[in-house]
């Protein structure tokens, strides 16, 4: 039985990756970090809640959406870095 993941530790991990790796990342890599975290304790990140997670932080001007190839790929901004270290 796997355990849900909750959002607002989600996030707080999401902007962690992104502020450590100081790059952009897409989808796949970004759940592939995120399980790795997560797997341990038998929890699996849904593509579909950490696409909503994006779109969010997106939204909110801690991530800026860009492509590289055919694949969407977003990368945090000075405000993400700002509003993670103030979390």
């Amino acid at each position: 039985m796997r355990k849900m993941l909750e959002k607002t530790k989600l996030i707080v991990d999401v902007l962690d990756i992104f502020v450590s790796l100081k790059r952009g990342l897409n989808l796949p890599d970004l759940i592939f970090q995120l399980n790795d975290i997560y797997a341990p304790q038998g929890m699996k990140v849904e593509q579909e809640m950490l696409l909503e997670i994006l779109n969010e932080l997106a939204a909110d001007g801690y991530l800026k959406t860009f492509k590289v190839g055919v694949l969407d790929s977003w990368k945090i901004t000075e405000e993400g870095e700002d509003h993670f270290y103030d979390l």
